[in-house]
């Protein structure tokens, strides 16, 4: 009877010590953003902190904007941009939340109209 017990305690605190490390170490993957439109410029973002103020900033070329988002409780973001960056040029979003949450987007060029490379 005792060697039951003490074994069913044993195997008691091993499950709780298992999960609770298991708990601990756990990670959410890391913040990842998406170009949802491009004129104007729309970006989604995942996996940030929950109610977390991020700021976005939006680079092509020689032109550049930026626009801010709250998390939502599950950690997305929508990010509309009050700009229309210009195809023929890489774009670079770089997304920084408050409580330290990093994420980058780079979009290349698409070139010119109907496919024509840009420049020509």
């Amino acid at each position: 009877m005792r060697t039951r017990i003490v074994w069913g305690l044993l195997a008691l605190a091993l499950t709780a010590a298992a999960s609770a490390t298991a708990s601990s170490t756990t990670r959410s993957a890391a913040p990842k953003l998406t170009l949802a439109h491009r004129a104007p410029l729309v970006v989604r973002g995942t996996h940030f902190r929950s109610g977390e103020r991020v700021r976005l900033t939006a680079a092509a070329g020689t032109t550049h904007a930026v626009a801010t988002a709250k998390a939502t409780r599950t950690g997305g973001i929508v990010a509309r941009f009050h700009y229309t960056p210009p195809v023929c040029v890489k774009l670079l979003v770089l997304a920084t939340g408050a409580r330290g949450d990093h994420a980058k987007l780079v979009v290349k060029p698409l070139g010119g109209p109907s496919g024509v490379p840009c420049g020509l």
